[in-house]
């Protein structure tokens, strides 16, 4: 899975690449690749917030009810970690979710009982899984060094949260 993703993403690393700063003395200045990972962390954050509330609240199942509550308390801190940097670098992060996270999270508050479960953590691991790819990109290929650190000094956190995830879903089943 995570190839797929790494693949779907990467037109828009070869094309975000091209548009990228190479004044990296102004630490106010933030290319475009490093703006778009700030971008996307900030809305899988604040969906992860959203959906561990509706997890929490739904289940029937004390394991996803804590891994819900955990996203919810871990995402709320990732969100202001992300909005303090993105401060410094000039970038405005939005306080909705994205059409396609909101459509997701609609979704999930429809379902109730196995269905809330099973969904919630296929979404899970499918974030996950793009949280460890962004990561990996943005902490070995991101020209922004305070986003570097911070998107390697997360990656860990998010490679637990995913074997979890996996965990939870698979014991469903």
């Amino acid at each position: 899975m995570r190839g797929y993703i790494f693949l779907l993403l990467m037109p828009l690393l070869f094309t975000l690449t091209g548009c990228e700063n190479d004044d990296n003395t102004n630490p106010a200045v933030i290319g475009e690749l490093d703006k778009q990972f700030i971008l996307a962390a900030a809305d899988d954050a604040l969906f992860q917030v959203n959906a561990g509330q509706v997890a929490a609240s739904g289940t029937t199942q004390k394991d996803i009810q804590d891994y819900g509550e955990e996203m919810t308390t871990d995402n709320t801190q990732t969100g202001r970690e992300l909005q303090k940097i993105a401060g410094t670098k000039g970038v405005q992060l939005p306080t909705t979710l994205s059409d396609e996270r909101q459509q997701q999270l609609d979704s999930l508050a429809m379902q109730t009982g196995t269905g809330l479960d099973t969904l919630y953590l296929n979404q899970m691991v499918a974030l996950q899984e793009r949280a460890v790819n962004m990561l990996e990109i943005e902490g070995t290929s991101g020209n922004d060094l305070e986003l570097k650190q911070w998107a390697s000094d997360r990656l860990p956190t998010a490679r637990r949260r995913e074997e979890r995830a996996k965990a939870l879903r698979d014991s469903l089943y």
